[in-house]
């Protein structure tokens, strides 16, 4: 993942715009994207498909819900399908049937191979920030590096509380473990005096 990227990570909606660049990398679409969009029948569901499949791409995230979309993401998705953008009016009755939704973010899932966070990869995640804890104990930091291990290793981001909760585990789990290499290492009389002090 290139570094630029890791400012859309974890989003919930679409940002207000976007530039051609960003546009391009996210929402253009491979041979077998293509193929998977344009076996819905109607303009909108390959729309609002390419939509799913580009916002996980950008953000790592399931989009939710459609409240604004850049005209100019309109246009390049519209040019890609022959299709006249709709308003968002249509796509938000589309969604208003959650099957609609829920059959689009698991085609996107499937589409770009991602899954959601199994127990095992939990505590894989757990492992890879009490690593990072040597590094940095900022937790900002700490967040962004969490929602990066997720998108490379092609899990779904989870919301920025469960985030901050694994974070504080992670957290937990480093300071006992360093604790209890301290006991080892220095005399108890010495710690003892540390802590009268």
């Amino acid at each position: 993942m290139d570094h630029w990227q890791a400012s859309f990570l974890g989003l919930k909606r679409l940002p207000r715009e976007l530039t051609g660049f960003e546009i391009e990398a996210f929402f253009t679409f491979t041979l077998a994207e293509r193929a998977l969009i344009e076996e819905r029948r109607r303009p909108e569901l390959k729309l609002g498909l390419a939509l799913q499949i580009g916002f996980l791409r950008m953000s790592g995230r399931l989009l939710d819900a459609v409240r604004i979309v850049p005209p100019a993401l309109w246009q390049h998705l519209g040019s890609q399908f022959s299709i006249a953008a709709p308003d968002l009016a249509s796509l938000r009755a589309m969604y208003r049937r959650a099957p609609t939704l829920i059959e689009h973010q698991q085609l996107a899932c499937e589409a770009l191979e991602f899954h959601w966070l199994s127990d095992a990869q939990r505590h894989a995640l757990v492992r890879a920030l009490r690593q990072e804890l040597t590094r940095t104990r900022d937790r900002e930091r700490l967040l962004v590096f969490a929602r990066r291990w997720l998108y490379e290793h092609r899990l779904i981001i989870v919301h920025e509380r469960s985030l901050r909760s694994t974070i504080a585990s992670a957290l937990r789990q480093y300071e006992a473990a360093l604790a209890k290499r301290i006991h080892a290492a220095v005399e108890r009389d010495r710690i003892e005096q540390w802590q009268k002090e």
